[in-house]
This record gives C-alpha cells, sequence and structure tokens, in this order.
C-alpha cells in the first residue's frame, strides 16, 4: 500500500484540484485519484487554431469572488462575454414576465441557505415541482418563458423540487441577477484562455500528486483514516476529500456504509446532462445582423463566443429532449443535425463550418450529465446529509454550496473550505 497521506481527493476537476493545491501549499501531503485521462472534471476545453473552445463549466460573474481571486493567482485574466445581452436587454422589456420574477424571487428570498429546510414554506415548496407551480402560479406563454429560461439550469422542471429551485435561485443572488435584469449577468465574463486554463495550471502546480485514469471503486474508512482503492492499488490518508456529483459518490462502495440519511439524499439527487457544442467558422457572419449574439429555440440554446481569434465560434447546449433525439441518431448524423438546428436561426452559412466538436455530457461515464438537482421530498428529508462530513469523508464541489450552487464559484469555495476545515482540525 506504501506511503499514507495526509488526503487523498477523489476528483480532479476544479475543486479536486483547488482543495489539493490548499493542502499541499500548507505542506500536507496529498494524491489527487482521477478517473478520466485527463484533469477539469465538468470543464472542458482545448484549442483549435487560435481559438479556445469550451464544451464545460466557462462562464463566471458578479459577485464571484472566489474564482475570480484564484484567477487571478494562476495569472488567468477576464473579459467580456456578449453571449446574452440582447435577450437580457429584451426581457426587460415583457413587463409581467420581469414581474414574474421578481415574484420567484421574493420567495426564494425566504430560503435559508445553510438550512433550506427550515424555510417556512418548505413542506409545502419541497413537495410539489418547479413546473407545476409555474404552471398554476404564472399565465400561459410566460410559464413556458420562465420554464425555459429555468432549465438551462434546472434541467427538469417537472421533477426537480419547487424549494430546490427556490434554494438554487437564491444561492445564486436571485433569478433576476442571473438573467441580467439589473446589471451585468452571473454569465457576463469569460476566463481569457477558457475556464480550462484555471485546471490546467492548478494541474502543473500537481502534477506529482494527480493520478489519471485512476477511477476509485471503494473507500474504507475508520477512526484511523481512509484507504480509497482503485484497480491499481490502494491509498491510505488520514483524511478524503469527494468532489464527485452527489449520485456519482453514492455509487462508490464505502466500507462502512454511508449512514442511511446520506445514502437515500444521493438517490434523490439525479443529474441530467446535455449535448454542448461549438461550431466554427471562417468569419463571424452572424455579426452582420445586429443583435445576433444568441439564439434560444426549442432544441438549442447557442451564442456567439466573441473575440477576434480564429476560427469564430458560434457554441450552444442542446435542450434536454434534444439531446436524448440527437443520442439516439447514428453519430455521424448528430453534427449535422445541430448545424441544422443553426441554420433554422442563423441562415445557410451556419452549414459552412471548419471545425465541429461536442460532447454528450449524459454520456460521460465520470460525468454522467453537467446540473444536478434535488427531486421533490428530498431537501426536507435528507437535506442536512448533502454537506457534513461523514467521519474522515469530506464533501467538495458545486453541488454543495450555500453561494453559487451548481457553478464554478461554488466548487471553488467549497474546496477552500473543506481544505481550511482539514488544516485547522
Amino acid at each position: 500500500m506504501g506511503k499514507r497521506h495526509d488526503t487523498v481527493v477523489v476528483g480532479a476537476g476544479i475543486a479536486g484540484l483547488v482543495a489539493a493545491t490548499r493542502l499541499a501549499d500548507a505542506g500536507l501531503s496529498v494524491v489527487v485519484l482521477e478517473a478520466r485521462k485527463r484533469i477539469g472534471g465538468r470543464i472542458l476545453g482545448f484549442r483549435h487554431g487560435r481559438r479556445a473552445v469550451q464544451l464545460g463549466g466557462r462562464w463566471t460573474g458578479p459577485g464571484q469572488g472566489r474564482i475570480k481571486a484564484l484567477a487571478a493567482e494562476l495569472g488567468v485574466g477576464l473579459s467580456h462575454s456578449p453571449a446574452f445581452e440582447s435577450s437580457s436587454g429584451s426581457m426587460a422589456g415583457e413587463l409581467e414576465l420581469v414581474a414574474a420574477v421578481r415574484r420567484i424571487d421574493e420567495l426564494a428570498d425566504r430560503v435559508p441557505l445553510e438550512a433550506p429546510w427550515q424555510a417556512p414554506d418548505a413542506g409545502t415548496w419541497d413537495h410539489q415541482t418547479l413546473a407545476t407551480w409555474l404552471e398554476r402560479e404564472v399565465a400561459g406563454d410566460r410559464a413556458r418563458t420562465l420554464a425555459g429560461i429555468l432549465m438551462g439550469f434546472l434541467p427538469e422542471p417537472g421533477e426537480c423540487s419547487l424549494l430546490h429551485a427556490f434554494t438554487y435561485l437564491k444561492s445564486n443572488g436571485g433569478l433576476a441577477s442571473i438573467m441580467g435584469l439589473d446589471g451585468p449577468a452571473h454569465d457576463s465574463e469569460l476566463f481569457v484562455g477558457g475556464a480550462h486554463a484555471l485546471t490546467d495550471r492548478l494541474g502543473e502546480r500537481l502534477v506529482d500528486a494527480v493520478r489519471l485514469d485512476s477511477p476509485v471503486l471503494r473507500i474504507l474508512h475508520g477512526p484511523d483514516g481512509v484507504t480509497a482503492f482503485t484497480d491499481d492499488g490502494a491509498v491510505s490518508a488520514r483524511r478524503a476529500i469527494v468532489t464527485m456529483p452527489p449520485v456519482l459518490a453514492g455509487r462508490l462502495v464505502f466500507d462502512p456504509p454511508m449512514p442511511s440519511r446520506r445514502d437515500y439524499l444521493t438517490q434523490r439527487m439525479p443529474i441530467r446532462g446535455k449535448v454542448a457544442f461549438a461550431a466554427l467558422y471562417d468569419e463571424p457572419f452572424w455579426r452582420d445582423t445586429p443583435g445576433v449574439s444568441s439564439i434560444s429555440t426549442r432544441n438549442v440554446l447557442a451564442w456567439d463566443e466573441g473575440g477576434d481569434d480564429d476560427p469564430a465560434c458560434f457554441s450552444g447546449l442542446c435542450s434536454i429532449a434534444r439531446s436524448r433525439e440527437l443520442a439516439a441518431m447514428p453519430p455521424d448524423e448528430r453534427s449535422d443535425a445541430v448545424l441544422g438546428d443553426l441554420a433554422d436561426s442563423l441562415g445557410p452559412r451556419a452549414l459552412d463550418v471548419v471545425g465541429y466538436h461536442a460532447v454528450d455530457w449524459a454520456a460521460e461515464p465520470w460525468s454522467r450529465g453537467c446540473n444536478s438537482f434535488l427531486a421533490t421530498g428530498s431537501w426536507t428529508a435528507y437535506g442536512g446529509a448533502l454537506r457534513p462530513a461523514v467521519g474522515s469523508i469530506h464533501w467538495a464541489g458545486a453541488e454543495y454550496a450555500e453561494r453559487f450552487m451548481g457553478q464554478m464559484e461554488g466548487a471553488v469555495g467549497t474546496a477552500e473550505d473543506v481544505a481550511r476545515a482539514i488544516l485547522e482540525a
């Protein structure tokens, strides 16, 4: 089994890399076990010519100070994102829709982020879905519009607990803030060179600590520490930090088993994934039409990545329904289908790409999706088991954050908080 380390980190996404870096910088011995053949987790990017192509997490915005501080520490700059300026501006003119957004935020503001199950109406909210509430409380077309917006980060309104939706929205500053109704939106900034510049530079600092292609299968834990088992052996440490999405963490074999509430929680916190794509062009022809920085249709939400780097790039996410349709197609037909979706809005020039990249996050074995959510009844029954450590096993990642849940900012914050707790123990 070899040397006993201070901490073993499961997962080399941004949370795992940040936690490991903070501990290593403090002099602790750390091993990071990553199932993939690459670091980054749900951050995925690379260069195509001079263009940074991004197919995973990418944005930041107002209030996200911890990831911005990390970027400054790593020498990664920030740039303005033009992606959704036109859509947020047009939304501001929809008075009834804006009123519905304000009402949602008033209700969400009642949720105590440290304990959502203690919200005044927690029981009522947790036992209905977001879709049910929208259909009842928001008139027809506006409900569908809001559902479309919310599905960008709460992917299954028909399954997602209303309490979870309110918790997520408050955690991210409110729906009005997310949409940019009162100022820059939460997706108003990009990292120069792509968000993967952050994980790449963290990986360079941890090159001797990270073990790729090493999925953890079982964790033995007790008063004397932990042992994480992979196909290639075992790593023993005083503590473990598990940074996998809760539903995937629940698939690990823990010995002894997790407490029942923790186990039930992971079964009730599914993850959903979409197809992310990047279409590359000789020139940004869509800029010839004023106001076309993004498009939103039944099939795709897509945007201009901005900048003058070659090639020009229009990136996007397919809806969950469209992603499922694509998954059922022969692989060689999927790109044509997505480009056809773009052409419906941008015209036939959208078919003339010089490059095309895509990833189906639902099919990624070590992610199985992008966004997690708690199903109805789960916050009030099991929510208290989401964040606390279980003995010597700690949790970090976007799903565990009180502030900026589901965002890279939240992942960085939980990683730094867990590292601090370990150092102070």
